[in-house]
């Protein structure tokens, strides 16, 4: 008999969409990428990937943490009896020639990547610079993604002419948290993304970014594939998760922000619901031939969502073509080749 009793009692759970390991198809044969994949929502994703057999690269900067996880995963995948694989490759993600380089390497030796989950990020965190002089918020939640999936996109799009239609699949990790970002928001000079300011406000001026990301992404490079085989992009946000990311609560806002974090782990979900929303926009098979053109390019805040809900800002044409550009012109200035 079918419990009629929900699977938790998480009130910010009950009150989302759902998207549950059992509906994941067998995704035997097919790759997927998973940055930030050591931890948190990251790591629920590649292991709910992996248990349905797929093999997957989990890409963070830490390798004790890397490597854990890599034999922690595995040993879960033993258990269940899975023919999945998952292998952590390092970089720091605020290098960007490093990322630049693990990319190009990763395209080199994969024979197809059917799925990307850009999930690694600052959260809301103090100001700081990365190792290129750039604010670390933008380095890495954005230029980094940038960077790493317009290397990986041609493999992507190799992928998608012989895979089952709608399969190949690219998710930015965006958030609610974009309705934070400053009003005065514009992407339009390095200057602008350099300025110190709110942690929170910077987390979420890249997830802003991230919901641009991936509308340019589909307008600029994957207009030209066949009706039958695209590449579907979304952005979708986790929901209040109870993550080690929580921690910076604190780190940004002392007492008050101790406060915060003790809040959101009491009412957040698990890292495991964290993952649904991004699980559902990777390979949800209610996606599909006769409806994907619905979904492309959108914005989701849960599993099964309306798309179309984001803010103004995040709807905002002009700012999100500046985003592009100035991610094209910073991966010049650092890497010394343009990208874009």
């Amino acid at each position: 008999m079918t419990s009629i009793l929900p699977d938790t009692v998480n009130p910010a759970t009950l009150l989302s969409g759902r998207f549950r390991p059992d509906q994941i198809p067998d995704l035997a044969g097919r790759v997927a990428i998973v940055t930030g994949g050591s931890a948190g929502i990251g790591y629920y994703d590649a292991l709910a990937l992996a248990r349905a057999n797929a093999r997957v690269i989990i890409v963070s900067a830490n390798e004790e943490h890397g490597t854990q996880a890599e034999a922690d995963l595995n040993s879960a995948l033993k258990d269940a009896s899975s023919s999945g694989t998952v292998k952590w490759y390092g970089v720091d993600f605020g290098t960007l020639k490093d990322v630049d380089t693990l990319a190009k390497q990763l395209a080199g030796e994969l024979d197809r990547l059917d799925i990307l989950i850009c999930n690694a990020g600052i959260g809301q965190a103090p100001f700081g610079l990365t190792n290129d002089g750039l604010g670390r918020h933008f380095g890495v939640n954005n230029l980094a993604h940038y960077v790493f999936t317009l290397r990986l996109l041609p493999l992507m799009k190799k992928t998608a002419l012989s895979a089952p239609p709608t399969t190949v699949r690219i998710v930015m990790q965006s958030s609610e948290m974009h309705r934070m970002a400053p009003s005065t928001t514009k992407f339009a000079s390095k200057e602008e993304i350099n300025a110190p300011g709110d942690g929170a406000q910077l987390y979420g001026r890249t997830k802003l970014g991230l919901i641009y990301f991936a509308r340019q992404l589909v307008k600029r490079h994957l207009a030209d594939l066949p009706p039958d085989r695209p590449i579907l992009v979304m952005s979708v946000h986790p929901g209040t998760v109870d993550t080690d990311v929580q921690k910076q609560w604190e780190e940004s806002y002392g007492a008050i922000g101790k406060v915060l974090d003790v809040v959101t782990r009491k009412v957040g979900k698990s890292a495991a619901e964290g993952a649904e929303a991004s699980l559902w926009a990777a390979v949800s098979t209610d996606i599909y031939e006769g409806n994907w053109k619905d979904y492309q390019a959108h914005y989701y805040s849960e599993a099964y969502g309306k798309p179309d809900q984001e803010s103004k800002l995040a709807k905002d044409e002009t700012i999100a073509n500046n985003f592009w550009e100035l991610c094209a012109k910073l991966t010049k200035e650092i890497t010394g080749e343009e990208l874009r």
